[in-house]
């Protein structure tokens, strides 16, 4: 009879574990929790809810999709498409389609880009395909290209990283012969490369200074690129 007792005892105790089971694992709290952040549990019961984490920057060269672009391609020649973006961090051209599809284009296919007046070409650099964008055009052509590297949030409180951020780092490139040069933005590697029969390196470098230019901004950096032209 004890047996039996304690046998009916034990079967009470698993149905009633696994009935706490099942509503744990249909906690309303659980369900309207998704989508909302990384949740841990507690053994009471509740649960502890990591807000989302905010991302600063973009890795899209445009900051919205309203644009028009006029594409280029090997295989289909030219024509134009709507939503066009580039991708900085993947290195690619993408269109955005209703419900949601983002449609991504084979950057080997594409010869030239021009989106909301913004020229872009596609140049392979060691058997790879970029979009580099047409900074300056005149007697020589300037290139820039985007570097993007995505900097992930930290807890630690010794990073002080609260969220999460798309970092764009731009450099620049003579095209010259269908060769790319990097440009290094000191004052003496510019002149230096930029120097030819008609305009000493002496005279960029002294045209830099004397008008306390910085080549690392957009803006005196085509003061330059003018002067040198």
């Amino acid at each position: 009879m004890k047996k039996r007792i304690f046998l009916l005892l034990q079967i009470i105790s698993i149905l009633t574990s696994l009935a706490q089971e099942k509503t744990h694992k249909t906690n309303p709290n659980n369900i309207t929790r998704q989508g909302f952040g990384t949740q841990v549990d507690f053994q009471i019961g509740q649960g502890f809810v990591n807000p989302k984490v905010e991302t600063d920057g973009t890795p899209y060269y445009f900051d919205d999709w309203d644009t028009e672009g006029i594409i280029y391609s090997k295989d289909k020649g030219k024509y134009k498409i709507k939503k066009v973006n580039i991708n900085l961090y993947d290195n690619t051209l993408e269109a955005f389609y209703g419900d949601g599809y983002v449609f991504t284009f084979f950057s080997k296919n594409l010869i030239k880009i021009i989106i909301n007046t913004k020229v872009f070409r596609v140049i392979k650099v060691n058997k790879k395909s970029k979009i580099f964008e047409l900074f300056f055009n005149d007697k020589f052509s300037i290139y820039r290209y985007y570097n993007i590297s995505y900097s992930e949030h930290s807890i630690n409180p010794m990073v002080n990283r609260k969220v999460n951020k798309y970092i764009q780092k731009a450099e620049y490139y003579l095209y010259s012969e269908n060769k790319l040069t990097k440009i290094k933005l000191s004052k003496n590697s510019f002149s230096k490369l930029f120097q030819s029969d008609k305009i000493s390196q002496q005279s960029i470098y002294k045209f830099i200074k004397e008008n306390k230019l910085s080549l690392s901004k957009e803006t005196d950096l085509i003061k330059v690129l003018n002067f040198v032209n």
